[in-house]
């Protein structure tokens, strides 16, 4: 098989716009700059975009916009804070298929996106709910041999079963992630920066950018995955 193309990922979370201007908004705008320069070939945004699903609509239109401004796919999973509830508020116009190279993933079982111009295959399980316990990496498929790069969104606690879990739904556990032909997991819901594993697959926290100012920066290269702390510059 030939080798793949060299491909890099911008990966964050957590933004939690809520209202016009707040530190959520800022996050925005540093991450769509940093996404500019960084020349990535794509943006994934892994849960909790949004505070709430009561957003002023002005503002979701606003935030897609600002989405829409990159010259690059963006992949968002709605995570528990912006679920797939009724009156969600990615039930905006902005937000609905044919809306140029954004991207929602909306299937509550777990579901995948290609991106055939990128060679990479996403999968993703949004929260639909406010109630209930989403296992979001449960039952992650086997990623097919089929010469694409291979990244899924999990918006989650990880669970690594060496101690007493602290909180009660949610949990991403080690045999989760530990599916073979992947190639990044990127998780969302925990405010920090943290590599939770590198091997078989690296799985990477971003952090929360309001809150530490910092993303994932993934470089896809058949000599070997790469992950770096991206620092936001926040205006």
């Amino acid at each position: 098989m030939s080798p793949r193309p060299r491909r890099r990922v911008l990966h964050t979370a957590d933004l939690h716009i809520g209202t016009a201007g707040d530190d959520g908004c800022r996050s925005l705008a540093a991450v769509t700059a940093l996404a500019a320069v960084s020349r990535v070939d794509l943006l994934v945004i892994a849960g909790d975009l949004f505070d709430h699903n009561k957003v002023e609509a002005g503002l979701v239109g606003a935030v897609a916009a600002e989405l829409r401004r990159l010259p690059v796919p963006v992949v968002i999973l709605p995570g528990n804070h912006d679920c797939l509830a009724p009156g969600s508020v990615y039930e905006h116009r902005a937000f609905r298929d044919g809306q140029g190279s954004m991207f929602l993933m909306h299937e509550p079982a777990g579901g995948w996106l290609h991106l055939p111009e990128l060679d990479i295959s996403l999968w993703g399980r949004p929260f639909d709910s406010h109630d209930g316990d989403v296992r979001p990496l449960a039952g992650l498929p086997l990623a097919p041999p089929d010469g694409r790069w291979h990244v899924a969104l999990g918006h989650g606690y990880f669970v690594d079963g060496g101690g007493p879990v602290l909180f009660p739904s949610y949990h991403i556990s080690r045999r989760d992630i530990e599916r073979p032909g992947w190639d990044y997991l990127a998780l969302g819901h925990v405010p920090v920066f943290r590599c939770v594993s590198r091997e078989p697959v690296p799985a990477y926290y971003c952090g929360s950018p309001p809150l530490t100012g910092t993303v994932a920066l993934v470089e896809l290269d058949d000599g070997g995955v790469r992950v770096s702390r991206g620092t936001l510059l926040m205006r």
